[in-house]
């Protein structure tokens, strides 16, 4: 005999003998599964029946006597009424059910048919829908909404159930396999459940009450009761925040209320630029009102005010609370960071700041108003003042003055500094004038003067804006330095110059030239001591040598040039030939001595190329022969008594470009990992670049 629990035989406690006795033929009938769920949310019916194979088999679901599910060997599941669209029939037979709701409590049944042998199995369910609110909750409704009212108590197979409100009003009754009889008042506005849910429609503020439900038990005479409390919400339009004094004054008592208009508001909640205001220790919110005690500065802002019901919640719109504070703090600065100002030269921005609110700001000069002047210029709502640029009658005492509605406040004292900084850094020299040596180290044209300082050989002389002091040559050893310090109204600046002979990068190679090309010989002079950016050496001269020839290289014709500086030179050929060979010697000099920088050039066979002169020649030759062509024609024809014939055509090779210039090599510059080796008057091989093969002239055909 199959397995039927109690809740099935007193639903079916009617069922006569034989009919069971069908039952038992057809099939099994499993125990009755009690499943529950909770409003909104989602339950799985799970099927524990043993399955034939799932192509042999067709199953069917039925919420009481409904279909609501069903799947057919190779078709998908069908869905029909409440279970369109929230129901999910699975393989195994299992189905599941979303988005519940009250209604869906009650009996389901699902029968599995076995096609092959002919045979059902049935297996029933009883789900229990609970709302999200329990008899030990308040229950909210929205005013012509509806709500659905449940009581957890456990409930018996045959039952008489009963609602009331407020423990007196009846509004429904009802008893297992009976229709609900509604009272007047609630007939078509209400639904009752199988279990035992009381749905509400159309709700008014009126329903506001107390719910319970009995459940009596119509075999024992038991009865049960619970209750549940609806309160019913209208969605709540936005309040009011005031103020009892817009603009209040700093160190005061204000008062901010937050007036709803008599809406049911369970909650209040006040925010200061979006953030909550109540959290600060001298504010205290009860309800619909926030208190300052007292207010201050820093509670200047945008106020709101939020209300809330269960149902829906709504926001003021904002209010601005300005706090007016007393003038405080007043302060006057300038951004002249070196404090020291050129007439005529720099300009100066005068700052004036203050505490309090909506200050305003007024400017003095030496105890008068200040004067109409195009360099004055009032910026930032007047607590800027521009001068540019600063003259000479700036040199008073400027004040500021901040004032609003409380009180006024001046400023401190600022006095301008007028002076000119000199120009560069200081500078060193040395000159030699025979047998004496000029050291001078200058820095001119500040204003105040500038405080020079020359150090040398352990002795310091200081003067204004030039120092200069003479030395035999003869004291003075090669590498010795001059040092040179400049102050001035806080700026400082200093130069060190190395008194010794010419240095620079040496390098001992020897390079290979082809004949034609172009080639550039540099000497740079520097200093291996790293003691500071500013290093200065003595300027030097050059004069440059060729070994076949103790005489300076000549400079006439343009084919070498020098090109020479205080402390570089250069030597370029142009279009070396075999006679260019051999030993360059560049001497550089100074009044301390002199270094000997060596290059060697071997040039080379170059290729078969005709030489710029015999290119010059061949076109110069071919122009000829062309220019004698008409004449000869001439005395042709009148040889020939005027007869036409033919003028033949010979092509014609024209310069149809300019020539190409020379191409300098690759500049040799000294290298520094090499001066440390250098000494005064030694000789080095320097470096020989070389640069691309010149190029012709292009020729083209010309007809004549």
């Amino acid at each position: 005999m199959p397995c039927i629990d109690t809740a099935l035989m007193g639903s079916y406690w009617y069922l006569s003998a034989p009919i069971l006795l069908l039952f038992s033929l057809l099939g099994s009938i499993s125990c009755l599964q009690n499943v529950s769920g909770n409003q909104g949310g989602t339950v799985t019916l799970t099927v524990k029946l043993n399955l034939p194979a799932q192509n042999q088999w067709v199953v069917t679901w039925r919420f009481g006597v409904s279909p609501i599910a069903s799947a057919a060997v190779g078709n998908p599941p069908t869905y029909n009424n409440s279970c369109t669209d929230r129901c999910r029939l699975y393989g195994n037979a299992n189905l599941q059910l979303d988005n519940l709701t009250p209604a869906d409590t009650g009996e389901y049944t699902v029968i599995v048919t076995n096609i092959n042998a002919g045979q059902q199995q049935t297996e029933q369910f009883h789900l229990t829908v609970y709302s999200a609110v329990t008899s030990a909750e308040n229950v909210a409704g929205t005013e012509g909404k509806s709500v659905y009212l449940t009581v957890k108590l456990d409930l018996p197979a045959m039952r008489q159930v009963q609602w009331r409100v407020n423990s007196s009003t009846l509004i429904v009754i009802g008893s297992t396999g009976g229709s609900p009889a509604y009272t007047d008042n609630y007939r078509g506005r209400c639904h009752l459940y199988d279990n035992t849910t009381l749905r509400l429609d159309n709700l008014t503020h009126a329903d506001t009450g107390e719910y319970s439900l009995s459940v009596s038990n119509l075999d024992s005479g038991a009865t049960v009761t619970g209750s549940v409390y609806l309160t019913v919400y209208s969605p709540l339009s936005y309040p009011t925040l005031n103020v009892n004094n817009t603009y209040p004054v700093n160190d005061t008592s204000v008062t901010l209320h937050c007036d709803a208009g008599g809406q049911n508001v369970v909650n209040y909640t006040f925010y200061k630029d979006g953030v909550t205001a109540c959290s600060q220790p001298h504010v205290t919110c009860n309800k619909d009102f926030l208190y300052f005690q007292p207010i201050t500065m820093s509670d200047t802002g945008r106020y709101t005010c939020k209300i809330e019901n269960p149902i829906s919640s709504n926001t003021s719109q904002p209010l601005s609370i300005i706090v007016i504070g007393r003038v405080s703090g007043v302060t006057l600065s300038s951004n002249a960071s070196s404090g020291l100002l050129c007439p005529g030269k720099d300009s100066v921005t005068l700052t004036c700041s203050a505490l309090g609110t909506n200050v305003t700001f007024s400017w003095y000069l030496d105890g008068a108003p200040l004067p109409q002047d195009s360099r004055y210029h009032l910026m930032n709502s007047n607590s800027s003042l521009i001068i540019s640029p600063v003259e000479r009658t700036d040199s008073g005492s400027f004040i500021c003055i901040g004032s609003n509605s409380l009180n006024s406040e001046t400023s401190n004292l600022l006095t301008l500094r007028l002076g000119c900084t000199p120009d560069g850094n200081v500078q060193c020299n040395a000159v030699r004038l025979g047998q004496m040596v000029t050291l001078s180290c200058s820095w001119p044209g500040g204003n105040p003067a500038a405080n020079v300082t020359m150090i040398f050989q352990n002795t310091r002389y200081t003067e204004q804006d030039t120092v200069t002091m003479d030395v035999p040559l003869n004291d003075i050893s090669s590498g010795a330095e001059l040092t040179c310090l400049g102050t001035q109204e806080g700026h400082f600046s200093f130069s060190t110059m190395i008194l010794g002979t010419p240095m620079g990068a040496t390098s001992n190679s020897v390079s290979l030239v082809k004949k034609g090309e172009n080639v550039t010989m540099s000497v740079n002079l520097n200093w291996n001591r790293n003691v500071s950016p500013r290093i200065q050496i003595l300027p030097a001269t050059f004069s440059w040598f060729h070994r076949s020839s103790d005489r300076p290289l000549s400079v006439s014709g343009g084919k070498i040039s020098v090109i020479s500086s205080d402390y570089k030179s250069e030597l370029v050929i142009s279009s070396v030939t075999d006679s260019d060979n051999g030993i360059y010697e560049c001497i550089a000099e100074n009044f301390i001595g002199k270094s000997t920088f060596l290059f060697e050039l071997s040039v080379t066979a170059g290729s078969n190329q005709l030489s710029p002169g015999a290119i010059a020649g061949i076109v110069i030759g071919v122009l000829f022969i062309v220019a004698l062509i008409p004449l000869t024609i001439f005395f042709i024809l009148r040889k020939k008594n005027n007869k036409k014939t033919p003028t033949p055509t010979n092509p014609v090779y024209e310069n149809t470009g300019p020539q190409a210039p020379n191409t300098y090599d690759r500049v040799i510059l000294g290298s520094k990992e090499n001066m440390a080796e250098s000494k005064p008057q030694e000789s080095g091989y320097q470096e020989l670049q070389f640069p691309h093969t010149n190029v012709y002239n292009h020729l083209r055909n010309t007809p004549r």
